[in-house]
């Protein structure tokens, strides 16, 4: 059992008066009221002794206080305001609250914002290959081939085509050999290679690819192998060149000996064909042939 000081309120551990604090000769026992235990209080509720002189907080009724030195402690329950709290441990020395100063700018790592300003350069340069503003392979629209693929001075090229594929024919039956057909895949490999011709005597590419050409053929050959014949650019149309009444006239002209750079065309194994008529902006005509 503790003794305290009847005056000073100061504990001892024996009752041996006087006190070493104020001197006073009587003790009395250092009885810790406890505090009745309510049914329905909040086991939450977080209690402490204050000092009723000068306001200091006691976890335990140890009186006197440990500040000012009174011995009366007053059991008050504590409440806390949460956001008082939270502002007072952000305030800083000028008594500002750094929170409201801060901007989005200012918590963003700089390598994520290269990485968000770097994801929409990248969608922002697909859209505009999407619009065909710039060029993206394989992503934007291909822009439309200088001149004609259809038609010129009056003429299909379309009946030309068919009309010249008829005029060969009728060299190669002269000679003892079966006809050609036309063929839907050799007619999309023959204008792929052509409109390439075109593309790279205008500037808009470097050179004419055969890759296209190969793909578009598949496997209508079979074990034989295709045979590409350019026929050369010297033959315009329009004022400045030649001029043809009727599609079979210039289809004569092209199944002349002579007027492609290689004479594959009448041999007896070929069977089918395909072949592309094109005008450059200039009058110049582009054929293409392939058979196989």
């Amino acid at each position: 059992m503790k003794w305290r000081c009847e005056h000073c309120g100061k504990p001892h551990e024996r009752n041996d008066p006087p006190c070493d604090n104020c001197g006073h000769s009587e003790f009395e026992k250092a009885v810790v009221p406890m505090a009745p235990e309510a049914e329905d209080e909040d086991a939450s509720t977080t209690y402490a002794w204050i000092c009723t002189e000068c306001g200091n907080d006691h976890p335990k009724h140890t009186p006197p206080c440990d500040r000012c030195g009174n011995a009366t402690l007053e059991r008050r329950e504590l409440s806390y305001d949460e956001d008082e709290i939270v502002e007072e441990m952000l305030e800083d020395s000028s008594g500002r609250t750094p929170s409201a100063d801060v901007s989005y700018l200012d918590v963003l790592d700089a390598k994520l914002v290269l990485l968000f300003l770097g994801v929409a350069a990248l969608v922002a340069y697909l859209a505009l290959g999407f619009l065909g503003i710039v060029q993206i392979p394989g992503i934007s629209p291909t822009p439309p081939v200088p001149g004609n693929a259809t038609a010129a001075d009056g003429l299909v090229f379309a009946d030309v085509e068919s009309a010249y594929v008829d005029e060969l024919n009728a060299r190669r039956s002269e000679q003892g050999y079966g006809n050609l057909t036309l063929d839907e895949n050799l007619d999309a490999a023959a204008t792929a290679y052509n409109q390439q011709r075109v593309r790279r005597d205008y500037g808009e590419i470097d050179s004419a690819s055969e890759d296209r050409a190969r793909s578009e053929i598949g496997d209508v050959c079979g074990d034989a192998t295709p045979v590409l014949v350019t026929f050369p650019p010297d033959l315009q149309l329009g004022e400045e060149g030649m001029e043809f009444e009727t599609e079979r006239e210039l289809a004569r002209l092209l199944a002349e000996p002579g007027t492609n750079t290689r004479e594959p065309l009448v041999e007896a194994e070929r069977k089918l064909t395909g072949v592309d008529v094109h005008v450059a902006p200039d009058g110049v005509l582009y054929v293409t042939q392939i058979v196989c």
